[in-house]
């Protein structure tokens, strides 16, 4: 699922990306629109995009990442109408060895808030080891 239109912008500490939301969005209701919820989906696919463009940059394939926790989410409204353009912005408040925290803020093209939050994740130097431990702790 993909819920990211473009990269708009990315440097070394942030990312901005835009949604166009559409009736084709997999989590429209129709009478009711998208529920405001997504927006914390499309605030981790930045996130991911911008790991992918810093770790592109450096010469390194893709790596799998976990979303470990959120602070301060909240949003403005409950439900998104298609049509709406959002733009996310994601600044790397936090890059401590496999540790990373993002500042993540939503808006509307014409600039009116969406959704905020402090988005925390964990990509481990080793992903596979990393699952097949979970997975031994896992199966004991």
């Amino acid at each position: 699922m993909l819920l990211i239109d473009e990269i708009m912008s990315q440097d070394d500490t942030l990312i901005r990306t835009r949604t166009t939301l559409t009736e084709a969005n997999p989590f429209f209701q129709p009478g009711r629109g998208i529920p405001s919820y997504i927006t914390f989906e499309i605030m981790a696919q930045s996130i991911s995009a911008y790991d992918g463009a810093v770790r592109r940059a450096s010469g390194e394939s893709p790596a799998i990442g976990f979303l470990i926790g959120c602070r301060k989410f909240k949003t403005s409204c409950n439900w998104l109408q298609p049509g709406t353009i959002l733009e996310t912005e994601a600044i790397s408040l936090l890059a401590d060895g496999e540790m990373r925290s993002f500042d993540c803020t939503m808006k509307t093209s014409s600039g009116s808030d969406v959704a905020m939050g402090i988005i925390n994740v964990f990509r481990p130097d080793d992903p596979d080891a990393f699952l097949a431990q979970v997975s031994t702790r896992n199966a004991s």
